[in-house]
């Protein structure tokens, strides 16, 4: 007859082995994996998410290292070699040679009537709207991370008043505002007779964007902090004497730090998108700044002389909003499995 205490040992090897197996510790050690690890493996498993994942961080290279790659490559976004070099275009402005002056000095052709380098105006491009929609994303988050948690926390008549404000700003038309108070926003720094500093531009925009971004970020961690402020850990903490700034950043933040990663990439895609229409249509960024909204407006002005220059700017925000957008819902699936589809 086996006793206890004999079952005890002989399970123990299975048990270490189980262990060695899922972890890949050395024979008879017990680790667990901590939450970001399991994440990390959860993420892994997602191919698109892996793939989006390179891809957001190819953009975020050639933004980060565009003077490096115009140095290499030996062309520059703000000068017009067109205008330079009277053999690169036509009496009507259109790039002569093969694929619309493509060549081994201007890989993806030149611009109609001015002749700048599409790919490292492109570059720059990128590295402007990019530059841009981080700091909008960085900005409306925090702001709306303070407003949010404030509100579920606190509750009482802030919430209220708080709480109809944001449903106020939410009925706006985001787009239509963002074009309207752009240009109020500039005049309040500059008058309208004199020239825009870049800097002030991209203040307004940022300013702009922000005012109006907060709210969708705000609004879902309200939701989250007041079920989070009723547990019984919070509970404990209040009966403990710890201070309201102790139990948010202590207790409730850490507990929203998931949600909060998955809204800002959810957020950024936007943001850059939305910055691009901003110059597109005229109140954003303007030449000679490399922009993608300005390299869209301009080419779908020349799309009859010079199709091939619509393509570039046109795919490639294309392929990042698309990437971005697929690699949150992988860091979401990863870090909530609940929402694994």
């Amino acid at each position: 007859m086996t006793t206890p205490t004999e079952d005890t040992t002989e399970t123990e090897p299975v048990l270490v082995a189980s262990a060695t197996d899922l972890t890949g510790n050395k024979p008879g050690e017990f680790l667990g994996r901590t939450p970001g690890q399991i994440a990390w493996s959860r993420f892994k498993r997602n191919r698109i998410g892996v793939l989006c994942a390179g891809i957001v961080i190819f953009f975020f290279l050639l933004a980060i290292f565009a003077p490096v790659i115009s140095a290499l490559y030996g062309q520059s976004p703000y000068i017009a070699y067109g205008l330079r070099n009277p053999n690169l275009l036509d009496d009507y402005g259109v790039p002569m040679g093969a694929g619309y002056g493509m060549s081994a000095e201007h890989w993806f052709g030149i611009t109609p009537n001015t002749g700048y380098d599409i790919f490292i105006k492109l570059i720059y491009g990128i590295r402007t709207s990019m530059g841009i929609g981080i700091i909008v994303t960085i900005v409306s988050s925090l702001l709306g991370i303070v407003i949010g948690v404030a509100q579920g926390y606190l509750g009482g008549r802030f919430d209220y008043f708080v709480g109809r404000f944001t449903d106020l700003l939410l009925g706006l038309p985001s787009q239509l505002f963002f074009i309207a108070f752009t240009p109020i926003v500039l005049n309040l720094f500059v008058r309208p007779d004199e020239e825009t500093p870049i800097h002030i531009r991209v203040i307004a925009i940022v300013l702009v964007q922000t005012l109006l971004g907060w709210m969708a970020t705000s609004r879902l961690l309200r939701g989250l902090a007041l079920s989070l402020r009723e547990r019984e850990y919070i509970e404990a903490a209040k009966i403990a004497g710890a201070s309201s700034l102790r139990i948010i950043f202590k207790e409730l933040m850490p507990n929203l730090a998931t949600t909060i990663l998955v809204q800002v990439t959810l957020l950024l895609p936007l943001t850059v998108t939305a910055e691009a229409g901003l110059s597109f249509l005229g109140v954003g960024m303007t030449e000679p700044t490399p922009d993608w909204g300005l390299m869209f407006l301009d080419s779908v002005n020349n799309y009859q002389n010079d199709l091939t220059y619509l393509l570039f700017p046109g795919l490639s925000l294309t392929i990042f909003s698309v990437a971005f957008s697929l690699f949150g819902d992988a860091v979401r699936d990863a870090l909530d499995p609940k929402t694994i589809r």
